[in-house]
């Protein structure tokens, strides 16, 4: 076992001159930590990439007030988050043994990391353990249920939903509404080769919908159509506004966000009367965070089609996620949606290249840094 630890501390406010990982967080070398009686010690093995590496941060002038729902950011001077796997390498619990792997959903970026056996410290409860697991491909599989976590729980939110209430119209409409065959809904989602889209595609498709997807390279949207999509656009070599009325001409109904900017306006301005639209995330505003973003400047069609649109964080949906993780398992697990990821074999100090890698949109599906080799 190692003599010392290691970890990655955010140290510097970001700016758009510097928007790198590697510019902002710090790795740190550390004392091992303690572990006490019902205590194990886990050495993380894969490391989810994601986009809470940049933000999560706390950033001078920019309160987005989600605290109130349970999420605290990181400070500076503080470690980073990231969902991981690990192996146990010391343990003074006698519910877990030397060698078990598991699963620590949210927890702070360092090398070696302590937890209790009875999840005290933490919200989500203890680590969960991962049984057969030898080789990388049981790593993913682990980590796939929560790739899926967002994409769901986000698609039942009421801005995500497809289905129709059964009954708005009196006893009478809602019998008539139980034999009539319903249209079917045309959903975009934006930042569709990420974790959430190739997830959430899938899952709308599952629905009976036609799926549209939007990314940044043409080889990257053609192979979006094996995840649920019946089209995608290349927005970085095509005109995504031309596109959406060539693919949609009926309009959208649900519009899956997770980008922000230029591409939610476009987006919004494709819109059905009545139809919704669920902000997950604001990718292409993250270095603008604390500074002048662009805005929401289509939000004009929102009064003229009554669309209706929501805000989604994952974090404000905890007791959801039971059902979600049993609902993704056995939905990964039967075929009837797949995973996709790109697996970046590396160490742990490579970790903050790897976040830029994603950032810059390099890479299709969750993005896992495997450290089994390191």
């Amino acid at each position: 076992m190692a003599a010392e630890n290691r970890g990655w501390f955010y140290v510097k406010v970001p700016d758009a001159s510097e928007p790198r990982a590697q510019d902002i967080y710090e790795l740190r070398v550390l004392p091992m930590p303690v572990v006490e009686e019902g205590m194990i010690l886990v050495k993380k093995t894969m490391i989810v990439v994601a986009p809470m590496a940049r933000t999560y941060l706390e950033i001078p002038n920019f309160d987005t007030k989600t605290e109130k729902l349970g999420l605290k950011k990181t400070q500076l001077n503080q470690p980073g988050k990231c969902e991981s796997v690990g192996i146990v390498m010391e343990s003074k619990s006698k519910k877990y043994k030397l060698g078990d792997r598991v699963l620590l959903p949210f927890n702070d970026l360092l090398e070696y990391s302590v937890h209790r056996d009875d999840g005290k410290d933490s919200e989500f409860g203890p680590p969960l353990k991962v049984f057969d697991f030898v080789r990388t491909e049981t790593q993913l599989t682990a980590l796939s249920p929560g790739a899926g976590l967002t994409a769901y729980c986000a698609m039942n939110h009421p801005c995500g939903r497809v289905e129709e209430p059964l009954c708005s119209g009196g006893l009478l409409s809602c019998f008539k509404g139980l034999f009539q065959k319903k249209p079917q809904k045309t959903v975009l989602i934006t930042s569709a080769a990420g974790a959430v889209g190739t997830i959430a595609g899938q899952l709308y498709k599952r629905k009976g919908c036609k799926v549209i997807g939007v990314t940044g390279t043409r080889e990257k949207a053609d192979q979006l159509l094996n995840f649920g999509y019946d089209a995608a656009i290349a927005y970085k070599t095509e005109d995504m506004d031309q596109q959406l009325a060539q693919l949609a001409p009926e309009g959208i109904d649900v519009f899956m966000d997770n980008v922000g900017s230029h591409q939610l306006d476009i987006g919004t301005k494709h819109m059905n009367v009545s139809g919704k639209v669920v902000i997950v995330g604001c990718m292409s505003e993250v270095d603008r965070f604390g500074h002048e973003v662009h805005g929401y400047k289509g939000y004009l069609h929102v009064a003229a089609r009554e669309l209706t649109v929501g805000g989604f964080l994952v974090y404000n949906h905890v007791k959801e996620i039971p059902l979600a993780i049993m609902s993704m398992a056995w939905m990964l697990q039967s075929g009837a949606v797949k995973p996709a990821a790109t697996v970046v074999e590396g160490s742990f100090e490579g970790w903050a290249k790897t976040v830029d890698a994603m950032m810059s949109g390099a890479t299709f599906g969750r993005l896992l840094l495997n450290l089994a080799k390191s």
